[in-house]
């Protein structure tokens, strides 16, 4: 899957300047896995690149600070077969490393999801679907007391899936 990622920064503390953060739209990309057979609930792993950051706006102008992360993200899936779609909500949390900043993040430190999606169902592997994820920090992305960063995302994601025999194959939609 791959997306953009419009994120912004709270900053609190008191190095906190003034100003209006703005959104910074950047990418994502992820590779993942979905593992069960239940018709309803399934679990969701995945490896992502991810990049965040800030536009940071005052009278003397815009800053811009470009955050970049690898992370591993964990959802549960609570999905429904209907027809021509299958709906989904995820939620889960997320480690994330801080492998490139000009901010001096920690290197890891903790986020949560919570994601609604559609599959378009196909008859044959693959499958597409898009998402829209929600990703607030749940640690702090700075640990000192003087200026105190948390980073909120947001993912709009495109995608396909591969339907491996025994995977989603092996529990075919219900229809009603």
């Amino acid at each position: 899957m791959a997306g953009i990622t419009p994120a912004r920064q709270q900053w609190k503390g008191p190095l906190a300047e003034p100003g209006k953060h703005k959104f910074l739209i950047r990418y994502n990309a992820e590779v993942f896995g979905e593992f069960g057979d239940h018709p309803t609930f399934r679990w969701v792993t995945e490896l992502q690149y991810n990049g965040k950051g800030d536009r940071f706006k005052t009278e003397a102008g815009t800053t811009k600070f470009k955050n970049d992360y690898f992370a591993w993200n964990n959802y549960l899936m609570i999905r429904k077969e209907l027809f021509a779609v299958i709906p989904y909500v995820k939620v889960g949390p997320r480690l994330e490393y801080v492998w490139r900043t000009a901010q001096n993040f920690n290197t890891l430190h903790i986020a949560g999801s919570a994601a609604a999606g559609v599959e378009f169902v196909a008859y044959g592997p693959v499958k597409f679907l898009t998402e829209m994820h929600w990703v607030p920090d749940i640690t702090r992305s700075t640990n000192n007391d003087v200026l105190k960063i948390r980073q909120n995302a947001w993912e709009l994601r495109f995608g396909i899936k591969f339907a491996f025999k025994g995977g989603s194959e092996a529990c075919p939609p219900v229809y009603k």
